[in-house]
């Protein structure tokens, strides 16, 4: 299959499977797929940034929100990813494998986007209509639970996308340009931050539900679109499956040490965000004294700096490997939490650790995705990458309603201990992949072990 002008003879540098790119169809296919990622971008900001907020604004507690904004979801991705990615590697359509999952959800995703947006709305005409004026369900209480609601349901047809978005870059983008295709990526989602930051977050207080409605159909539109224009190659048919299926899952994913070291890795390395995430903006606002805007205006400053870092790091992962420079974050990560507990205690102070936390996530955001499509097997992309992402939920699941316990109980300050706890256990864990990964022949020769090797 040829992509751009020219016939499938042509020959060409820009291959993956049975995809040949001229340099007019890469860039047709890099513009389609960047920006399906801002507008899935700018939709994904909506949760971690405005639904702490939006709790907070009707009396939730911490615990509370870490339960809704993080363990729950997590909760739905232990169950659902596994099942989406091992079937997405094994499904065969005209359009694909990755595609048709994408194009399904999206509408739902949308349309329960939109309805959390109007919880209020929706919560207060409720209680008018069906509870007494004197009830002891306040109207707080019937929008939290609409919130509820609407969040869990946008978060089970939000796990299609973000399952298997991801792994289409597998399957569409050559190896060769991936680090510099996670470069732009990154680049295009920190545009993404940088106008949510700057321009929106600060009207939230007032306009929360034109902004879930808004960003939510410029992500249907251009997301459709994208899934229109972005066409996968052709795949071998899946091998049969022998044998009890769960079982074989489990051998093969968690059998071997090396993968067990990467799902530690990166299950640590994410939970270390947990507190940031859901936080981050309750301690500016509540223990600093800073307004929503101002909060949002920092934000959006270090989205800037993200982004012209982000330009040499795609050459940087592509030239050293994304295993040695994602472990290269991680060490600048402890330090920069280290500085940031003992210094962070006004609006000038805050602002100096944000940039510095920004400039060495940088490094682990562009090492991320390549290190997956570097160390996992190709074949079977899908169903280990959900492994590491059943081993990520059942983190998140503790980290998410625990980082909020460990906020009341130690206050604010305390996200960079937590950051620096839970990175320094991925650092260790790191290591051990990386002996593992030389050990198997590192950049010159590694190829991704499969179950009855060895560890």
């Amino acid at each position: 299959m040829n992509i751009g002008a020219g016939t499938a003879d042509n020959a060409s540098s820009y291959r993956v499977g049975t995809l040949s790119y001229t340099t007019f169809g890469l860039v047709n296919l890099f513009i389609w797929m960047l920006w399906g990622d801002f507008c899935f971008s700018m939709m994904e900001l909506l949760i971690p940034n405005l639904l702490p907020l939006y709790l907070r604004m009707h009396e939730a507690p911490n615990w509370l929100i870490g339960l809704i904004v993080g363990s729950v979801p997590a909760a739905i991705n232990f169950v659902v990813n596994p099942i989406i990615s091992t079937r997405s590697d094994r499904t065969r359509t005209r359009w694909g494998r990755r595609i048709p999952y994408l194009f399904f959800a999206t509408p739902f995703v949308t349309l329960f986007l939109i309805l959390l947006g109007w919880s209020d709305a929706i919560g207060e005409t409720v209680h008018s209509l069906l509870l007494p004026q004197n009830s002891w369900i306040t109207v707080s209480k019937v929008v939290i639970g609409f919130i509820v609601v609407f969040a869990v349901g946008f978060q089970f047809f939000n796990m299609f996308v973000f399952s298997v978005f991801y792994y289409i870059f597998a399957d569409v983008v050559p190896r060769p340009l991936m680090g510099r295709f996670m470069a732009l990526f990154r680049m295009v989602g920190t545009c993404a931050g940088f106008i949510f930051q700057r321009y929106i977050i600060g009207h939230a207080e007032t306009h929360m539900a034109w902004i879930f409605t808004l960003v939510a159909l410029v992500y249907l539109i251009s997301f459709l679109l994208m899934c229109v224009f972005v066409k996968e190659g052709e795949y071998p048919p899946p091998e049969p499956r022998k044998g009890n299926m769960i079982g074989t899952y489990f051998r093969e994913c968690f059998s071997l040490s090396f993968y067990r070291w990467f799902f530690l890795a990166i299950a640590c390395n994410d939970a270390s965000t947990v507190c940031r995430t859901m936080f981050n903006l309750l301690f500016a606002k509540e223990a600093l004294g800073m307004s929503v805007d101002q909060f949002g205006k920092i934000m959006s400053v270090n989205a800037v700096i993200s982004f012209f870092v982000l330009i040499p790091m795609g050459i940087l992962v592509d030239k050293f490997h994304p295993l040695r420079t994602y472990m290269a974050g991680g060490i600048l990560i402890v330090a920069a939490n280290v500085f940031g507990f003992f210094f962070v205690r006004d609006y000038t102070s805050f602002y100096i650790v944000s940039v510095m936390l920004a400039l060495v996530y940088v490094i682990q955001n562009a090492s991320k995705l390549p290190m997956f499509v570097a160390l996992l097997p190709t074949t079977q992309y899908g169903q280990f990458s959900s492994a590491n992402a059943m081993v990520v939920s059942i983190f998140l699941i503790l980290a998410n309603a625990g980082g909020g316990a460990f906020v009341d109980l130690l206050g604010y300050q305390y996200i960079y201990v937590w950051d620096f706890l839970f990175t320094g256990l991925g650092l260790f864990a790191l290591f051990m992949l990386y002996c593992g990964w030389k050990r198997r022949g590192g950049r010159e020769s590694y190829t991704p072990p499969l179950a009855g090797e060895g560890a």
